[in-house]
């Protein structure tokens, strides 16, 4: 337990006991910690008696679950019980109605991204003072993306994405508030061909749910994983219960195991997809040209 945490503690149980019973009090509560503890919570009880233990209070921690595409997301209900800390965080599943394969592929994305400002600046009124953190998968990532660059009004304290759609060359130096890879993880499964689909279907996406961002911005966090296997009770309270709390960024034992990208996803990850598009157009342009000229010949009787 941090120091603060548990001179707070003193504090809230000796705040409440009458004071002609707070020597002992103090003192069961000290034999209830271990040995190392004990000095810590000597000088605290002296600044109690005295009067000066003054600790700053503890903030609200807001956490808000944004989900992806073609789903009920009841993932999010699962990571609120998982997550939620009576008193110190509360957990608030974000939606924006069901998005179908057409709008996720086609340029009607607007309305999504507007729901989800609407959402978050809702709980920023709504838990003043708070810390704001954001757990976004797949398309959640996007709108995510998007917020941070836009609207600079709406301040996460810590992000963590799974699933990612957002591309790899996304400018994280550029954006309003500035998030370094203790704010900021990207768990990649390595399984997860998604994120490269949407980057070679439609444009706006890329593939760092599959590849990373390899940012120093950005904590890269590998797991051998598909596309939504993040959502576990044991990944929920030991990845991202430590991150919610603290920042602490717990490592993955897949980081150094994982495998090299197959070079079909390699290769998809890497053209641009305007390359991808003018490829296609040349493919068809190629092929219509040789079944006219086929049909030529055909007629004048090669």
């Amino acid at each position: 337990m941090p120091p603060e945490d548990l001179l707070r503690k003193l504090k809230v149980l000796l705040d409440a006991t009458p004071p002609k019973e707070a020597l002992a009090v103090y003192r069961g509560f000290k034999e209830a910690h271990p040995p190392e503890q004990h000095e810590l919570l000597e000088a605290g009880f002296h600044l109690f008696a005295a009067g000066q233990l003054i600790l700053t209070a503890e903030r609200l921690i807001v956490v808000a679950l944004i989900h992806g595409i073609r789903t009920a997301a009841g993932w999010q209900e699962k990571a609120r019980e998982a997550l939620a800390v009576e008193g110190k965080v509360v957990v608030a599943p974000i939606g924006y109605g069901y998005q179908d394969v057409i709008r996720f592929l086609g340029p009607c994305r607007q309305g999504a991204i507007e729901r989800v400002e609407r959402e978050l600046r809702d709980l920023q009124r709504l838990h003043k003072d708070s810390d704001l953190v954001v757990m976004a998968h797949s398309f959640g990532t996007y709108i995510v993306s998007r917020i941070l660059r836009e609207q600079p009004d709406i301040r996460i304290k810590r992000l963590l994405l799974c699933g990612s759609i957002i591309p790899t060359a996304y400018r994280w130096d550029s954006l309003p508030h500035e998030f370094t890879n203790q704010t900021c993880v990207n768990e990649v499964g390595t399984r997860d061909v998604w994120p490269v689909f949407a980057r070679v279907a439609s444009l706006g996406y890329g593939g760092s749910g599959t590849f990373g961002f390899k940012t120093s911005r950005v904590w890269d966090r590998f797991f051998d994983y598909r596309h939504s296997d993040f959502f576990t009770d044991d990944h929920f309270k030991v990845f991202w219960k430590p991150f919610i709390l603290s920042g602490q960024v717990v490592t993955s034992p897949w980081d150094s195991k994982r495998p090299t990208p197959s070079w079909l996803l390699s290769v998809l990850g890497g053209i641009p997809m305007v390359k991808v598009l003018l490829l296609t157009a040349l493919g068809l342009a190629g092929l219509l040209a040789y079944r006219a000229t086929m049909f030529l010949l055909a007629w004048i009787g090669f």
